[in-house]
């Protein structure tokens, strides 16, 4: 038990930094507080024993000396409940951060090792649990040195009262150590499964409107409740432990008391110790019990934290598949002319979306749109353009630069991407604006600019309004005009659009489109998309098919001979075509690149 609780505390200030000042006084006043009640008894015997003697001056100084002890201790008491509470906001907020501030390094993969309901319950959770513990480790010390105290009293009292108690503290110990094991045992499958309960939820959440369309309930709720008769069994076989040591280990103090009455009566009788000594070796003896259970507790929580030492670990020690480091380039004046140079790039869990030896350009002040079937690789380009991903071999370039030399800032204020079901955050339409720029005067010129701003200043609170969770009070036009309405805040010279307009009607279609006119005027525009008149619309067409690029050039060009491109445009396109017309537009690329 000493050994595990040890390695548990190494671990313990190896993850978590208490505040020195509160961690030092938290521990004084512990300590003051347990050295503090050793004289309560004291007192106590003291009083009874001159009461017995009808001594009334010595017996009201020791009701004095009574009284301000329990003052001492309180106060002590006190102080040790405010160093806790500073020392957990403290230990609370800089764990937190250090999470969080992890999570944001996390690649599209994580969740393949580390399940969302993990993180959850681990952020939510477990953080508050570890910053706590330093509370649990000092009383663990300090109670564990007053039991030895409290011992070697009742040892120099006497020898065999003091074997006795011995005997009794290490039997209780021993079993309450027994089933701290098994109840921690059992915990951590709760743990496991309250995950489990938190992922499968989360889905139900975001599913729902399917879940009603398909009528689907009976089974995704049978799901639900097969994880939660797990969680149900593991915390029945946890009970079974902890009614043990809450309802029967008590036993063991009852019959140690027993025992001690009838030893110290009977030395009383026999005049060896005043009653005085008898009350005092009593209380002494509740003190131990007492003591040993709260130290037992303080180990079962112990046991029951390191989960959570291990949780968080696990999501700090979490390591990217596709780290990657940003370079020293500070140049921020971008053009925005892209290149792909030979790239190539495998995914390590999916086959689908690899590309292989892929090379284009997309020009500044012009839309270059990517087409092809799903699984094509489309996502994957704009994706590794994003920095999602490391290329296997090849080169991307911006102005000729390699976008591994561009520092974090410049990148990510230069190349911006809006997506299929852009997030928008639960605050105002204000607020989420203010994310990127908190100018008022650019919130509204970029809202003006794709045409929201009339549609927001006709809500009661305009820019105001508070968006509900994923601005579910917007439509999906709507949103959408918002998230790129965001990204003009960025500055930003590349805007990649990922089937933006997948999920809109014709009309806001048409919208969009006049937008990336607009918007090419001054930015490289990059547009995944599967909308003929998107494409038609486009100054430049890459057309992929499993991961290689089959045609590029101008939506006239690509009718011309491109058999697969027309399959596009003719309804007939299929992701088993093998029969493509490899006929690739070059010349216009060519005369761009002489012209970049």
């Amino acid at each position: 038990m000493i050994k595990d609780n040890i390695k548990i505390i190494k671990d313990f200030f190896y993850l978590v930094k208490g505040h020195k000042k509160w961690t030092f006084l938290l521990f004084f006043a512990s300590i003051m507080a347990h050295l503090t009640s050793l004289l309560i008894p004291v007192f106590a015997a003291n009083i009874i024993y001159e009461v017995t003697i009808k001594n009334a001056l010595a017996t009201y100084t020791n009701i004095a000396l009574l009284a301000l002890t329990y003052i001492i201790y309180n106060l002590f008491w006190y102080l040790n409940y405010v160093s806790y509470s500073y020392n957990f906001k403290y230990s609370y907020k800089n764990l937190r951060e250090k999470i969080i501030d992890k999570i944001f390094t996390y690649d599209n993969e994580f969740s393949d090792k580390l399940s969302k309901g993990t993180i959850l319950n681990t952020v939510s959770g477990d953080v508050s649990n570890l910053s706590g513990m330093i509370d649990n480790i000092c009383e663990i010390i300090v109670v564990f040195i007053k039991v030895i105290i409290l011992t070697l009293i009742f040892l120099n009292t006497n020898i065999l009262i003091g074997l006795i108690v011995l005997l009794l503290e290490l039997i209780y110990l021993k079993s309450y150590d027994y089933c701290n094991i098994k109840s921690t045992k059992y915990l951590r499958g709760q743990y496991k499964y309250r995950d489990h309960l938190t992922d499968n939820l989360n889905q139900i959440l975001n599913g729902l409107s399917e879940i009603k369309v398909f009528n689907i309930f009976d089974k995704i709720k049978n799901n639900f409740y097969i994880i939660a008769n797990k969680w149900s069994d593991q915390y029945m076989k946890k009970r079974k432990y902890i009614n043990i040591r809450a309802t029967l280990l008590p036993f063991i103090v009852h019959i140690g008391k027993i025992i001690l009455y009838t030893i110290l009566v009977f030395f009383v009788l026999n005049g060896t110790y005043e009653v005085n000594i008898l009350v005092l070796l009593i209380t002494y003896f509740e003190n131990i019990m007492s003591n040993t259970d709260e130290l037992m507790s303080y180990s079962r929580q112990l046991r029951e934290w390191s989960l959570s030492i291990t949780r968080i670990n696990n999501l700090l020690n979490y390591t990217s598949n596709q780290q990657i480091e940003f370079g020293l380039n500070e140049n921020d004046y971008i053009n925005g002319l892209v290149k792909f140079k030979n790239v190539s790039f495998s995914y390590k869990s999916k086959n689908k979306g690899n590309i292989e030896k892929i090379s284009f350009t997309a020009l500044p002040n012009k839309i270059t749109a990517l087409v092809g079937h799903s699984g094509s690789g489309k996502t994957t380009i704009t994706d590794l353009l994003l920095r999602k991903y490391k290329v296997d071999s090849g080169e991307i370039l911006i102005d000729n630069e390699n976008i591994y030399e561009f520092s974090n800032k410049v990148y990510s204020t230069n190349v911006v991407g809006v997506n299929q079901t852009p997030f928008i955050f639960n605050m105002s339409i204000r607020k989420n604006l203010s994310l990127i720029d908190p100018n008022i005067d650019n919130q509204i010129e970029a809202c003006k600019r794709v045409g929201l701003h009339d549609y927001i200043m006709s809500l009661p609170k305009g820019y105001n309004t508070i968006l509900s969770e994923n601005a579910n009070n917007f439509s999906g036009g709507q949103k959408q005009l918002l998230a790129i309405a965001r990204t003009l805040l960025s500055k930003a010279e590349i805007i990649i659009f990922d089937e933006v307009t997948s999920s809109l009607d014709t009309i806001l279609v048409e919208k969009i489109k006049e937008i990336f006119e607009n918007l090419k005027l001054d930015h490289t525009i990059i547009i995944v998309t599967h909308k003929k008149d998107i494409m038609q619309n486009a100054d430049k067409i890459i057309v992929l098919n499993q991961g290689k690029i089959v045609g590029q050039g101008t939506h006239k060009q690509l009718m011309k001979d491109n058999n697969y491109y027309i399959d596009i445009q003719t309804n007939n396109y299929s992701s088993s075509n093998k029969n493509v017309n490899n006929n690739i537009i070059i010349n216009e690329t060519i005369q761009e690149e002489k012209d970049a």
